[in-house]
């Protein structure tokens, strides 16, 4: 991971050092609103996960599914085109969040629960764009990299046809410190939409806790058998905050 993030970086050194004698004709900064869409898949295997019911405690077991969960992303970002409207490089700042669904049922079907990993994270993407007459037109490809710094993470339960819903914050050491999802992506007008890997799961698959009773306990990663990888989709809309904005707006060239 650490040698795909530095491959990254010299790309885009490279690519900026090719380019320093082309001047910038469009320098703006851009406002990002959009959802995070992850889609996780179950984990291979769970152990001592049990769920208290009235009836007593249940052991439930994974659902081989794949699990959809919301997030939101909030960002801005700084823009260079160059004078050739053609390619440009982007570097922003982001506050985010990303969740992991797995549904777990037990052995006879009867108890189906939820379960949601939330993480929110400040982020720090960086990416090249691509395309003809990008600021003119606000269309363009890109592709690159973002720097997560993990800030905290809720887990969330529900039982199905059960209106209540468990939500807790977990400790710091139940999720990793950084993430660098890799992305590529495309912009049209004010929409945007990208698509990202996150080679490295937020969830600490090496965290471990103890169960059982003093006479017979257990060490446990409850998150060891979760996916390795995380995917997800970017949706949102991009706003320059510029003359090419105002430009189209009656109102927002009277604000701004």
């Amino acid at each position: 991971m650490k040698k795909l993030t530095i491959v990254l970086i010299l790309l885009i050194s490279t690519y900026a050092i090719s380019t320093a004698q082309v001047r910038w004709e469009f320098n703006y900064f851009a406002l990002e609103i959009g959802m995070n869409h992850t889609f996780a898949g179950a984990p291979d295997s769970l152990q001592n996960f049990v769920v208290s019911t009235d009836n007593g405690k249940v052991p439930v077991y994974p659902v081989k599914n794949v699990e959809y969960a919301p997030g939101f992303n909030l960002g801005l970002q700084f823009h260079h085109d160059f004078n050739n409207d053609k390619s440009g490089i982007v570097f922003g700042v982001t506050y985010s969040s990303y969740a992991a669904a797995s549904r777990y049922s037990s052995a006879d079907k009867s108890l189906e629960l939820k379960q949601i990993n939330r993480v929110t994270c400040v982020g720090f993407p960086v990416y090249l764009k691509f395309g003809h007459q990008i600021y003119n037109n606000q269309g363009y490809f890109y592709f690159g990299a973002q720097f997560n710094l993990n800030l905290g993470m809720t887990t969330s339960e529900k039982l199905k046809n059960n209106s209540t819903k468990v939500k807790h914050k977990q400790d710091k050491e139940t999720y990793n410190a950084f993430s660098t999802p890799i992305f590529a992506g495309f912009n049209y007008k004010l929409f945007n939409m990208r698509f990202s890997v996150m080679p490295q799961h937020f969830l600490n698959k090496d965290y471990q806790i103890s169960v059982g009773n003093i006479d017979n306990t257990q060490t446990v990663t409850p998150y060891g058998a979760q996916p390795k990888v995380l995917f997800y989709i970017s949706t949102g809309f991009l706003i320059p905050l510029s003359q090419w904005t105002t430009n189209r707006s009656y109102l927002l060239s009277k604000i701004f």
